[in-house]
């Protein structure tokens, strides 16, 4: 009988000797190289009849490895400065906006599995799904309208009550023949209209319109807002006025949204020594067999 084992491996041995009606004595499990993966062979004139992964029998891992999914920025700080040392790196990846801390990396001649991650995976704000989605694409008065009444208080210049009104007049003239005027000193826009409401009344009037407004939105879920300009687009179709915006440069508003992100990072980790980068953290090692 091989010598009891606090962690339960000697009972695996004895189970699978018994389920090999194996009658030999039973050699006691190795611990395999730099893995510390154990095994049981069970040989029969050394023959190799089994073997079994016995990890699981034991009260803990031989190792930490996992992944941990993390989207809050301090809290992926103090995450990593729980488990950190001196194999442990930072990641950044704009692209998929994520930062990924993997534990035992590579520490100048010392190997590490590169298994045992943290990942900070950035959420995007529904607001600002919301008007990235809109952004360079047009839409009828009604559902301009609409749109901004869904999300006025978001309108910081001019407010978003003006900006709805002026929507809402387009609206009420959704109707009439549109004429659009650019003053090429001050920008301006306006729309002169005449809308004949039978065969002898024809009015007319001038809708005077902002060639741009400011949105407060938040680059990610959880971050303060910042203010981004939009301009509107206007175009004068035979189904009638249709109206839009596009955001200006939205892709530098997240960039240095991620960048103030790995300042904080930084700021976080800088008594612990970890390194933080940016590129794509390096994937797991595959072990040889």
């Amino acid at each position: 009988m091989t010598e009891p084992t606090p962690d339960g491996t000697a009972t695996a041995v004895e189970s699978l000797a018994r389920r090999l009606d194996y009658t030999e004595p039973v050699k006691p499990y190795d611990e395999i190289g730099e893995h510390g993966i154990h095994v049981v062979r069970v040989r029969r004139d050394d023959e190799l009849i089994e073997t079994m992964n016995l990890e699981s029998w034991r009260h803990a891992p031989v190792r930490p490895r996992g992944l941990a999914t993390i989207y809050d920025a301090p809290n992926f700080v103090e995450y990593v400065k729980r488990l950190c040392d001196d194999d442990t790196t930072v990641w950044g990846h704009e692209a998929t906006s994520s930062f990924t801390a993997v534990f035992n990396d590579h520490n100048g001649p010392d190997a590490g599995w590169r298994d045992h991650k943290a990942v900070l995976q950035l959420q995007n704000d529904p607001e600002w799904d919301a008007f990235a989605r809109r952004s360079g694409q047009y839409m009828s008065q009604i559902e301009f309208a609409e749109f901004l009444q869904d999300y006025a208080p978001l309108v910081v210049e001019p407010d978003g009550a003006t900006l709805l009104e002026v929507s809402m007049n387009f609206r009420a003239h959704r109707k009439a023949d549109f004429e659009s005027a650019v003053d090429l000193e001050t920008g301006d826009v306006s729309f002169s209209y005449t809308e004949q409401t039978s065969a002898k009344t024809v009015k007319s009037g001038q809708i005077e319109v902002p060639r741009e407004f400011t949105v407060s939105l938040s680059p990610y879920l959880g971050l303060p807002p910042v203010t981004l300009t939009a301009r509107l687009r206007f175009d004068l179709t035979p189904q009638g006025l249709k109206i839009g915006f596009r955001l200006v440069r939205p892709d530098l508003v997240r960039r240095d949204a991620f960048a103030d992100i790995r300042n904080t990072i930084v700021d976080g980790l800088k008594d612990e020594g970890v390194l933080v980068l940016l590129g794509e953290a390096p994937t797991a090692v595959k072990p040889q067999h």
